[in-house]
């Protein structure tokens, strides 16, 4: 389905995302060799911690941006990022219908960027970027980026231009890769899988000459245009001493994770999640990646549509840190490639075979014919990959989830739902409706750090949920429960039945008067400590625009702070801050003192 069941343009190339760090741990670490750690903040509330109330600004920067040994700095290794993500010469690279996906054609070679938003307010163009937020910033999971647009071509000669606001979040975060870049985070060996759908209405302008583009904005049925991308082998570009030698120079140059990229643009359909790759999921037992299937009936033919980009991993990182834009190296060769269901082989690709050799000029997705009883095989059984081959310990075995459960609804900030939300979570066996009467379960726990069941025990849900012989979806209330409202924290909801898993986040801001008498026109003592101070240790990119801890410089853009930190931006990647941490309790104080507006919690 969506990039499966259409026509289709694959892109590779590389990509940075340009994200801050401090806010990845409430601590960090003090003393020789890190012996000690500092509380610093209050990662909920987004404000100081009391226990480093007492330092300055400038004390808590220097302890932040002290070296840590032989792995960066105490804040990690991107202190001055802005949050941008950016495309790096990524190409088109093939281009056609699922079986006939050629490496020639009109848009082949055309470069692909992503847009930020324009102006909501005064309709002018994109001035940044997307941008990369976590909706808790010490978990992995929670990661999403806001994006504006898509183009396709470059400025002069642009041949595809898409203005909307989406979110796309981070899903199947696996490992990719049996061995990371050792001077770069754990993270590094892993892949994020990301997907947007801008509606047919976004298309600004298209090239009508253009045969490939008329197949997908003009295929029959087409609702809008759905973009999966893959973010993988990703490391900071500058290497621990580079980034010591760099902030001993006072110059704090920003750090951003470079890595690659590859992804596919089609048409979207009526009926098909917009955020999340749709389809019958598939597992690597070993790394956890994961790929996804589905039947596609072209022109007489049936077909056997895989997304196998993380199925099959990498060995080892590239050999050039900083080079993110040359051919990706080969997956892992396990000898031929056997595709299967219930048991039963349906095709052996040898190692040659060009969708497994160079993948990665087809956006990893591989269209194999099936005859009758073959697609009677696929239809009724699970299907596996497997290889013959042990390489580093490790063979390949690939098999199906045989339940399926996936939701649009992946980070939600509960402020937006007062009355909570429905989770519209659709459930799948083998693809189609479940066979027989069961019970989801759901669970809650924390995203990430913040372990303390009174950061995440926030939610009112049912235990379980019953689903019906022949259902694909359940609608599950979720709300705050009663008497949390003072409590700021973050809950991961995980939804299981049978085999199949997944999940939803959830962000609880905390409403407070701050200790702040009603009534009362607030003061910068009282704002910068409740407010901005956290930005500004946190993301110190932000005051190369507006110094966030000088009063004056705030009040003189206070026009530009309440107009960018009011809801019409809120969807939208010139949101202040980008990154959201600012609850609605201290959006208002900061208004208040902006407008010199008795303050009302």
């Amino acid at each position: 389905m969506s990039i499966l069941n259409g026509p289709r343009l694959n892109f590779w190339g590389g990509i940075r995302t340009d994200v801050s760090l401090p806010n990845n741990s409430p601590t960090i670490p003090m003393g020789t060799g890190g012996s000690q750690t500092l509380n610093l903040f209050d990662l909920p509330n987004s404000q100081v911690a009391a226990e480093a109330a007492s330092y300055s600004d400038d004390q808590l920067n220097e302890l932040i941006n002290a070296p840590n040994g032989d792995y960066y700095t105490a804040g990690g290794w991107n202190h001055y990022g802005q949050h941008v993500v950016d495309m790096q010469n990524v190409l088109i690279s093939s281009q056609g219908t699922p079986g006939a996906i050629s490496t020639t054609g009109d848009l082949v070679g055309q470069p692909v960027y992503l847009l930020g938003s324009k102006d909501p307010v005064t309709n002018q163009p994109p001035v940044s970027g997307p941008m990369m937020v976590d909706l808790d910033p010490t978990s992995g999971i929670t990661t999403q980026i806001y994006i504006g647009g898509l183009q396709i071509g470059g400025t002069s000669n642009p041949q595809l231009v898409i203005q909307a606001d989406v979110v796309a979040s981070s899903f199947d975060v696996a490992k990719r890769l049996l061995v990371g870049e050792t001077d770069a985070p754990g993270s590094s060996p892993l892949s994020g899988t990301f997907q947007v759908t801008f509606p047919l209405s976004a298309v600004v302008s298209w090239n009508q000459n253009s045969a490939m583009l008329k197949s997908i904005i003009q295929a029959p049925g087409a609702t809008g245009i759905v973009v999966r991308f893959v973010m993988f082998e990703m490391c900071p570009g500058m290497t621990t001493p580079q980034l010591d030698a760099d902030y001993a120079a006072g110059q704090y140059t920003p750090n951003p994770s470079i890595g690659r990229v590859v992804g596919t643009l089609a048409p979207a359909f009526a009926g098909e999640p917009l955020i999340c790759p749709v389809g019958r999921q598939l597992v690597n037992g070993k790394t956890g990646g994961t790929g996804y299937a589905e039947v596609v009936a072209l022109k007489g033919q049936n077909l056997l549509s895989l997304d196998m980009l993380n199925l099959i991993p990498k060995a080892t990182f590239r050999a050039v840190r900083t080079d993110i834009t040359s051919p990706i190296g080969p997956n892992i060769d396990y000898g031929p490639v056997s595709i299967s269901a219930g048991g039963t082989t349906l095709v052996t690709l040898p190692s040659s075979n060009p969708y497994l050799l160079d993948y990665y000029l087809y956006g990893g997705i591989l269209d194999q014919a099936l005859n009758a009883t073959q697609l009677t095989q696929v239809n009724g059984s699970p299907l596996s990959l497997s290889a013959p081959n042990t390489v580093a310990g490790t063979k390949l075995a690939v098999s199906e989830m045989t339940y399926r459960l996936y939701c649009d609804q992946r980070n939600l900030y509960m402020d937006e739902y007062p009355e909570g939300v429905t989770l519209d979570l659709q459930v799948r066996y083998l693809g189609g409706p479940v066979p027989a009467a069961g019970s989801i379960t759901l669970a809650a726990s924390s995203p990430g750090s913040y372990e303390d069941s009174k950061y995440w025990d926030l939610l009112d849900y049912p235990a379980t949920f019953a689903i019906a012989k022949g259902q694909t979806s359940v609608q599950i209330p979720i709300s705050c429960k009663a008497g949390t409202t003072a409590q700021a924290g973050y809950t991961n909801l995980e939804y299981s039945l049978e085999d199949g898993s997944s999940f939803s986040n959830f962000r609880i801001y905390s409403i407070t008067d701050f200790g702040i008498p009603a009534g009362s026109v607030p003061t910068w003592d009282q704002v910068y400590p409740a407010v901005l101070r956290f930005h500004y240790l946190a993301f110190p990119a932000m005051s190369r625009f507006i110094p966030l801890n000088q009063q004056d410089a705030i009040w003189n853009a206070r026009a530009a702070i309440v107009a960018r930190t009011a809801d019409a931006y809120r969807g939208t990647t010139l949101y202040m801050p980008v990154v959201r941490s600012m609850s609605p309790s201290q959006r208002a104080l900061l208004k208040a003192y902006l407008t010199s507006t008795p303050w009302q919690p």
